[in-house]
């Protein structure tokens, strides 16, 4: 090989390695971790990062439940099956089944690792209850709360306070009477307390709310958001 095509080899050899290099910053992808929270204790954690990501971009992000059990398959099912297209960082974990200071240790890797624009917690069923435990703990961290169904606990003036600053949206099946009608009264002492909250109430929905996943669930999330 003569100097000129040894030049020209090492040319294309450099342009494919930076395209190679900037594609892990230009297309979205998703990573697994184990973090560890305590000795000998990890946390499991599954990010989704938004198709075309950019390290230079903020983003909103949003953290939900899943991995039940270390199963990589047991997912956030309302983040749809395409969690790439929605245009958050979405991050599922068991975090809320943790001490409270567990908390920290995520948001700790997450500002480390991202710049963060807005910051939600998600909850679904029971575990609404733990994902408005850890909003109105960290009300200085989370922009909001979704609950899916559920809702704050309204007979608590204090822990109502605490949200005074935090977006609530709550989702709820007409059939799922319960919940709906918690979240109805619940709507009713946020807005008496001036809390920016919105209730959906999802038609002929039931308690598992599989309709409203992916697509739906983050167009009235990026509608709530803008308020």
């Amino acid at each position: 090989m003569n100097r000129r095509s040894y030049i020209g080899a090492l040319r294309v050899n450099l342009f494919l390695f930076l395209v190679l290099l900037g594609a892990e910053t230009v297309f979205g992808q998703q990573k697994t971790m184990k973090i560890p929270i305590s000795k000998g204790k990890e946390l499991l954690v599954r990010i989704t990062e938004p198709e075309e990501f950019s390290k230079d971009k903020a983003y909103p992000v949003l953290l939900g439940p899943g991995l039940d059990g270390g199963d990589l398959k047991a997912g956030c099912r309302y983040f749809g099956t395409h969690a790439d297209q929605h245009g958050w960082i979405l991050v599922e974990s068991l975090v809320h089944m943790e001490k409270r200071s567990v908390i920290n240790v995520l948001l700790d890797y997450l500002e480390e690792n991202y710049t963060i624009r807005e910051l939600f917690i998600l909850g679904f069923s029971a575990n609404s209850v733990d994902a408005f435990q850890i909003a109105e703990m960290y009300h200085n961290k989370f922009t909001g709360v979704i609950a899916m169904p559920g809702n704050p606990d309204y007979r608590d003036k204090d822990k109502l306070k605490s949200l005074s600053k935090t977006k609530i949206l709550m989702i709820a099946g007409e059939r799922d009477t319960y919940w709906k009608n918690r979240a109805i009264k619940a709507k009713e002492k946020l807005d008496q307390w001036g809390i920016c909250s919105k209730l959906v109430i999802v038609p002929n929905g039931g308690h598992v709310l599989d309709e409203f996943a992916g697509d739906p669930l983050f167009k009235e999330l990026n509608s709530f958001c803008r308020r």
